[in-house]
Parts: structure tokens; sequence; C-alpha cells
């Protein structure tokens, strides 16, 4: 049986429509920061694959404000689940990074999966970031010192089918932000910084077909997951208004910041190992947010 954590989110959403016999508990029936509830489930539950979506997340701010609070309780769900994974015969854990686990300032770009240690990362982010980054040494432990099949994936800037509209991702917030703007007749789209940073992104859809991929190939090396495209914040915003509103003037507020500049991974290893994975395009994933949420607004 395969267990998906964080199965209400983006991801774990569309996972259920293409991997639907896996377990999907509440976290009313799995509290990941209680060792006991992990214990009581796998010895309810014959698990013998992990897909670990969940994590506690933020916007930028409340990472800054409150920064225990993110290392501490990522730190504690991930330990807790995988320790209790292994002790239960668990032999595939497939963990979710992040790319804010890169250095801030890489040594060369696009960053390579070897290169996650090569300096720290945005300070911003920072203890998220080393949350993120201690899974990924755990995860490297046990499949070292017990050789089972543990790894991670590293997707880049996520977007996707969403309803909850207080904690978004950049590019669904973009488009509710032009929906809004657009239906209430105003003539400026007002976005943080100054538009300069650099993003790859990934549809939460192509990600779930390629966890399913990864999963049944039985591949045991960790991987960055994106297309190979790198934008920035202000091609991005250009693009979406001109496939919704052309009108609509951008204006930035450089006293917000911009977070880290740019974090473009290399996905060289996934294209040698998947080469038939296609992703789709961004104009498309941007059409079908419109649509989204256009009926919900």
């Amino acid at each position: 049986m395969i267990l998906v954590t964080g199965g209400s989110g983006m991801v774990g959403s569309e996972l259920r429509k293409i991997l639907p016999n896996a377990m999907y508990p509440k976290s009313s029936e799995l509290n990941l920061l209680d060792q006991k509830s992990i214990e009581t489930f796998f010895g309810k539950n014959k698990i013998d694959s992990v897909i670990h979506l969940a994590a506690y997340v933020g916007s930028l701010h409340d990472n800054i404000e409150n920064a225990v609070r993110y290392y501490e309780q990522n730190v504690l769900m991930n330990t807790l689940l995988t320790n209790s994974a292994y002790a239960n015969g668990v032999q595939r854990f497939i963990g979710i990074l992040s790319t804010c686990i890169y250095p801030n300032n890489g040594l060369t770009y696009p960053m390579k999966e070897d290169d996650i240690h090569n300096g720290a990362p945005h300070e911003s982010l920072y203890s998220y970031a080393y949350a993120k980054r201690s899974h990924a040494v755990q995860l490297n432990a046990y499949k070292s010192q017990y050789g089972v099949n543990y790894s991670y994936l590293i997707p880049t800037n996520m977007y996707g089918l969403s309803l909850h509209l207080d904690r978004m991702h950049f590019i669904n917030d973009l488009v509710v932000k032009i929906i809004r703007a657009t239906k209430n007749g105003e003539k400026e789209l007002r976005l943080f910084g100054d538009g300069s940073p650099l993003r790859q992104f990934i549809a939460a859809k192509d990600f779930a077909r390629f966890i399913k991929l990864y999963l049944e190939s039985g591949c045991g090396e960790s991987l960055n997951v994106s297309d190979e495209y790198n934008r920035s914040i202000n091609d991005m915003a250009r693009l979406a208004v001109s496939l919704y509103n052309p009108d609509l003037q951008i204006v930035y507020d450089s006293s917000k910041p911009n977070g880290q500049f740019r974090k473009d991974v290399d996905v060289s290893r996934l294209k040698k190992i998947f080469p038939e994975f296609t992703f789709n395009s961004l104009e498309n994933g941007l059409l079908e947010l419109f649509e989204f949420y256009e009926k919900i607004l």
C-alpha cells in the first residue's frame, strides 16, 4: 500500500486522480507531529511506499516572523515519519523538498543536485530551507546505512488548481490578482518587489505525473524536477496579463522584498533517466488557471 501525506494540497489532489488506490489520511487520522499517532497508523496499515508531500509552509513574511516554528515542525514530522517508516519495513520513501534548499549564491547556474550544501540558503527562508536540507541528509543516511530505496525530489515553483486562496504560490496568486483587478475595473496590477528575480515553474499535475512515473520505475536517484525555462517575475506577469487583460499596467512596489534572486536548477539527470517525460506549456497552464478561478471569484 502507498501512503501519501499532504494529500489535500495541490500535488496531493492531482495524485488522487492517478493513484486512486493509495492512502491519503487526514490529519485527524495521522498526526505527523505525534509519534504515537504515526506508530499507530503504521501498526494498523501495511505500508510499503511513502510519498511525503506534507510540510509546514507559509508566506515569506511568516517564515521570517516564525523561523523557529518552521524549522522545528518540519524537522519533527520528517524525522518521526522517516524513522517509523523504516521501523515498519517501508522500503520505498520519496521525500519532496524545495529549491529553497539551494545556496543563495550558487557557484554555478543552473544548480545540480549535488550543490545543495555548497553555501547557505537565502536568509528569508533559511529556517524552512535547513529543515528541508536536513531531510535530504536523513534520507541519504537511511539509504547508505540500511540499503533502503529512500530518495527525494526537488520541484521548482509550483502552480495548480487550489481553493486555498489564503496561502497561494506565486502564479496562483498572480492569476487571482489579475482577475480581481479586471473585475473591479482597476487599471493597475500591483506586485511586490521589482520583478527581476528568476524562477522556473512546474504544474502540480505534471509533478504528480512524474511522481507516479518515478515511483513505478524504482529509480533511487534524487532529482531536480522542472522544465528548463528560467523566467523573470516580470516576464511571467507580462505573459499572464497578455492572456487575460492586456490593458492592465504592471506596477511594482520595490519597498517589498524580492526574495532569492535566482535558484534555477539543472535537469540533465532527469532528462537522462526519463527522456520521454514532457511538461505542459506554461501558457496552457495559465489559461487553465484563469478558467478555474474565474468561476469562483
